[in-house]
């Protein structure tokens, strides 16, 4: 009952928080009328999400002494309400109005929501490893009531060139629904997950067709396995990111097209258009500043649209104008996180390493081979109906089309960067990329079902209607395989594991740090591969790893935690490395239920106290061992 009550108090919040914001700046400005019902319901959507970032970092920036907690969230919430009561108790009805295509559309977010939900059901700790400093961060901001500087206390690890607004709303969460951390984090990634289709079906509903919008919401929510793949990871700075990313995008679009001709609006609602547009794009860098290099092309693409239109019109100095009145704002709601991580980005030296680490960074970080496509991208079955939507589009010529894979070739482009042996323009690697090629893939399935429909309808048929019917059955039925995209040895903590670290917390002293499992996916990026790297987040003890925020680190502390880490792996084969371990400060070892994924991994069978180590918890599949001081030492 008692978990039953959590993941309703869990919703309520969630749909509270994602809904509120939003509805009520539509409230106020009136803006809802521009968009059709399911349209102004996904802007809303955008623009709550878009506004935690902002208000975090803002007030981080401009009102240092304000701090955030439950009753201030909760206030602003209310406010929200009383605005949307306020504003709109003449016109509610008005927003639960939608056409039969746009109840489908529901029926498809609800499907893609079902099933992002039912795949934590018995996966209540996030994956990977970058879910540490994820709830880490989240941990610092609920208690520190604003986004934090640094990982301390947990890591000596300075936050100036990192991404911090997830952090605003899976705090936030944290506060609202009173849930730990990590279950705040986990809840709030996969809803945003659940709404990865918003922002296709938006694009494609403003500028194709409802049918193709239908389409273009199936594809990246059900038939895609990403981004539901992205669980596995934990990669959900780029997913709030991406989230957003399409809405902010024709959000702007239209705000730019309103600001060319402004005969069609009054200037209080065009103002209101720039204020939401600049809002929306701003926080796309606040989430994931590597997902707002992603945009820039689509923005650069609808900037050059609206500059030709604004010169065939006579129009192009109102229409440079509006260019850049958006991107003053956007630049002011981005400022307070640019400001700090491009000087420190710009200004960090390489690292100097060995020539066998480059050459192995590039191979693991930089180069990958075609055959990660499916896994990365799209099964080959989806990406041949997509080009197939993708010749069917060229060769009507359709607009969409053209943009979708000129995004797609100008992400390529990007990913491969880095063999221009320019540092400052490798800024991301080509796997960011590849996995973010669901959104043009989204665009250009529903576009090329939109021109489908077109073709069809020189019938006499229901074209939109059935092309939406087939998606829809067809989402229905790719929905079993999104509920079982699992990766089970990326999921590091069992529920076999909390008695260990009760365990460690009541009987372990608090300067305690512990060995665990290891991995190096870079040759100076390790990470553990079991509950042991989750050791900082549970019981407040060191481990022999970092986080996969070590590269921001001090370059002293970088060199030490490789070290240890390098220490750590070498346990595996053998005791040789005890002494090495005790030397630097470590006192124990972590064998967790999953094990070592990379290789043979800890085994406490086979150690003794002859070894140097020594047994001193084992339950469940779960060991402690204590390292013994070498003979003759203080």
């Amino acid at each position: 009952m008692d978990a039953i009550l959590e993941q309703f108090r869990l919703a309520v919040v969630l749909t509270s928080m994602l809904t509120l914001p939003g509805w009520a700046a539509l409230s106020l400005s009136g803006l809802w009328r521009r968009w059709e019902t399911l349209q102004r319901w996904i802007v809303a959507i955008g623009v709550s999400i878009a506004f935690y970032p902002v208000l975090f970092y803002g007030t981080r920036s401009l009102l240092p002494f304000l701090t955030f907690g439950p009753y201030k969230m909760s206030g602003l919430l209310l406010v929200c309400v009383a605005i949307i009561v306020w504003r709109m108790r003449q016109d509610w009805r008005e927003q639960f109005a939608f056409e039969r295509l746009e109840w489908v559309a529901i029926a498809v977010f609800g499907m893609t929501l079902f099933t992002r939900f039912w795949i934590i059901r018995d996966h209540p700790y996030p994956a990977w490893s970058d879910s540490l400093h994820h709830a880490l961060l989240t941990r610092l901001t609920a208690v520190q009531g604003k986004l934090p500087t640094s990982l301390e206390p947990y890591f000596p690890i300075p936050l100036d060139q990192y991404h911090l607004g997830l952090y605003s709303l899976t705090a936030t969460t944290q506060w609202l629904a009173q849930v730990p951390a990590h279950t705040a984090l986990l809840w709030t990634a996969q809803a945003l997950n659940g709404l990865c289709g918003l922002g296709v079906y938006l694009v494609l509903d403003r500028k194709e067709g409802r049918a193709g919008a239908v389409v273009g919401a199936v594809t990246v929510g059900l038939l895609s396995h990403q981004p539901a793949f992205y669980v596995n990871w934990g990669r959900f700075t780029q997913l709030s990111s991406q989230t957003i990313l399409l809405t902010a995008w024709i959000v702007t679009w239209d705000a730019l097209r309103a600001w060319r001709l402004p005969g069609r609006d009054r200037r209080t609602s065009i103002a209101w258009q720039m204020g939401l547009a600049g809002l929306l794009t701003g926080s796309v860098f606040l989430f994931h500043f590597r997902v707002a290099a992603f945009y820039l092309p689509l923005l650069a693409l609808s900037v050059a649209w609206e500059l030709w239109k604004g010169y065939r019109e006579s129009k192009v100095a109102r229409a440079a104008s509006g260019v850049l009145i958006i991107g003053l704002i956007s630049m002011f709601a981005a400022a307070p996180a640019m400001a700090l991580a491009l000087p420190a980005y710009l200004s960090r030296a390489p690292e100097v390493t060995a020539p066998g680490e480059v050459a192995e960074t590039i191979r693991q970080y930089y180069e990958f081979p075609w055959s990660t496509v499916p896994y990365l991208v799209a099964h080959w079955w989806l990406l041949s109906f997509a080009a197939l939507g993708a010749g069917l589009g060229l060769f009507q010529r359709n607009r969409m089309t053209l943009i979708s894979l000129g995004w797609t070739a100008l992400l390529y482009l990007m990913g491969n960067a880095y063999l221009l042996s320019v540092p400052v323009l490798s800024l991301t690697n080509l796997g960011a990329v590849l996995v973010s090629l669901y959104l043009p893939l989204g665009l250009t399935l529903g576009a090329g079902a939109h021109e489908a429909v077109r073709i069809l309808e020189r019938w006499p048929l229901p074209a939109a209607t059935i092309v939406a019917a087939l998606a829809l059955v067809g989402g229905l039925a790719a929905s079993r395989a999104r509920t079982t995209d699992i990766e089970r040895h990326r999921f590091f903590v069992r529920r076999e594991d909390m008695t260990a670290m009760d365990w460690i917390r009541e009987n372990i002293p608090q300067e305690a740090r512990f060995a665990v499992n290891t991995y190096f996916w870079l040759p100076r990026a390790p990470h553990g591969t079991d509950a042991g790297y989750w050791i900082p987040y549970f019981t407040g003890r060191g481990t022999t790893a970092g986080t996969m925020l070590l590269n921001l680190g001090p370059r002293e502390y970088v060199a030490r935690v490789v070290e240890m880490s390098r220490a750590a792996e070498q346990l595996a084969e053998g005791p040789g490395s005890v002494e090495t371990l005790t030397d630097l400060g470590v006192n124990y070892v972590y064998v967790g239920k999953n094990g070592d994924f990379s290789g043979c991994g800890l085994d406490p069978s086979e150690v003794s106290v002859d070894g140097g180590m020594e047994v001193v918890y084992e339950t469940d599949g779960v060991a402690i061992l204590q390292l013994q001081s070498p003979a003759g030492a203080d």
